[in-house]
């Protein structure tokens, strides 16, 4: 029975691992592309909602220095929140810049499922005197 032709089982079984381990492996790929693509358009979203922001306090010229929080009117569900400080202790040349720390958030922010990822945004503005 030498010159029968087929496969054997075990044969047949290792090819079916092989082509199992590759489809996980493409199954992976595809869901960690998906991940990152769903975060790159979070990123995205905040970074424009923060240039927006920031873009409405430069309009002005200037900023107080203190900490306040708000919504976007287009957005409900999106809020950012800024905390000026004065730069006066770290040099007399500074004392008229506050740096700006500038955050934006999805949701409410005393959610029982925890803290909303925050995204934030630094730069340096004019103090409002």
């Amino acid at each position: 029975m030498s010159g029968r032709k087929g496969f054997l089982l075990l044969e047949v079984m290792i090819s079916i691992i092989v082509i199992t381990g590759g489809l996980l492996f493409v199954m992976r790929v595809y869901s960690t592309a998906k991940e990152a693509l769903g975060r790159s358009r979070t990123l995205f979203k905040h970074s424009l909602l923060l240039e927006e922001k920031i873009f409405d306090f430069e309009e002005k010229g200037m900023i107080e220095e203190d900490t306040d929080r708000g919504h976007f009117p287009d957005l409900k569900d999106y809020f950012w929140e800024v905390n000026a400080a004065s730069l006066a202790p770290q040099g007399q040349e500074l004392g008229d810049l506050c740096s700006v720390k500038l955050g934006v958030y999805y949701g409410n922010s005393s959610s029982e499922a925890g803290p909303p990822y925050k995204y934030y945004l630094f730069t340096y503005l004019n103090k409002k005197i």
